[in-house]
């Protein structure tokens, strides 16, 4: 039985609520993060508590819980849960509010929730070694993908298209066909030697992976630059590859009925998996 973390207690899964009127389920009024585990170690777990409390701040969010505290629940649910591959879940909301109104008072009780979930990232690396398809799909969310918000009916859209395309990603564009992110990742090209992906602004989240990544190329002296890059640079690119906490590094190799390259993953995308594997 899973054990979950819910505003002080730690309960079973199944036995975990919230009220109606959480403004979380009244109005998408939260910020989550996703933390993944491999081989029992938490991937990042500094990065992503980092971003959790940014994501909470632009959203002008209170909580009593400062970040050594969310990491020392984090770790409780691991070891409770027993959790060697699979990811932690952490989701703040604002609050109860009844009754319902758009505006909220400023002291509301946020509810905290922090559970754990089983997932075999073992079957990803046999899939890298393939590379996997992904569909392209207009970027529809709202405007400020930067905050890690629970509002996620644009990316859920986008993510059952590339399912009904069977694909394992979408891939999002703005209206002038320039690519922003993937539904839950970063999306990058490379092109003569250099990797590209999108700048940091409001239109895409500061992915962890990304920024791992980032460093891990500096470090290896790849050249490297931040910058927008339409669909047509995604279908020309030399190699093209997604970056999220569960992917870690996954090459692209098709973008609906394209092919990119040769149709197999990139021998530096390999390379970068395996430089970030190895890091974690």
């Amino acid at each position: 039985m899973t054990t979950c973390y819910i505003n002080g207690k730690y309960k079973p899964l199944n036995q975990s609520y919230v009220s109606v009127t959480d403004r979380g389920f009244q109005f998408s009024d939260g910020v989550y993060e996703v933390i993944s585990v491999f081989k029992g170690e938490l991937v990042d777990l500094n990065l992503h508590i980092n971003r959790l409390f940014v994501s909470l701040k632009k959203m002008n969010m209170k909580t009593k819980f400062n970040r050594n505290q969310i990491i020392n629940i984090t770790n409780k649910i691991k070891k409770l849960n027993k959790l060697k591959m699979g990811i932690i879940y952490i989701q703040i909301t604002r609050g109860d509010q009844n009754p319902r109104e758009h505006k909220y008072p400023d002291k509301l009780k946020p509810n905290i929730i922090i559970y754990s979930i089983n997932k075999n990232f073992e079957y990803l690396n046999k899939l890298a070694l393939k590379g996997v398809k992904t569909s392209l799909y207009p970027d529809i969310r709202w405007h400020r993908s930067d905050i890690k918000s629970i509002s996620l009916l644009g990316n859920v859209l986008a993510a059952n298209h590339a399912k009904e395309n069977k694909s394992h990603e979408a891939v999002l564009f703005d209206n002038r066909n320039m690519i922003t992110e993937g539904n839950s990742s970063s999306i990058w090209i490379i092109k003569k030697n250099k990797c590209i992906t999108h700048p940091l602004n409001f239109r895409i989240l500061k992915g962890c992976t990304r920024h791992k990544l980032i460093s891990i190329l500096k470090k290896n002296k790849f050249k490297f630059e931040e910058k927008k890059f339409s669909i047509k640079s995604l279908l020309d690119a030399d190699e093209a590859f997604m970056t999220s906490a569960t992917n870690f590094v996954m090459p692209i190799v098709k973008v609906d009925k394209f092919t990119i390259s040769n149709g197999k993953p990139g021998l530096n995308t390999l390379k970068f998996r395996s430089l970030f594997i190895n890091a974690i």
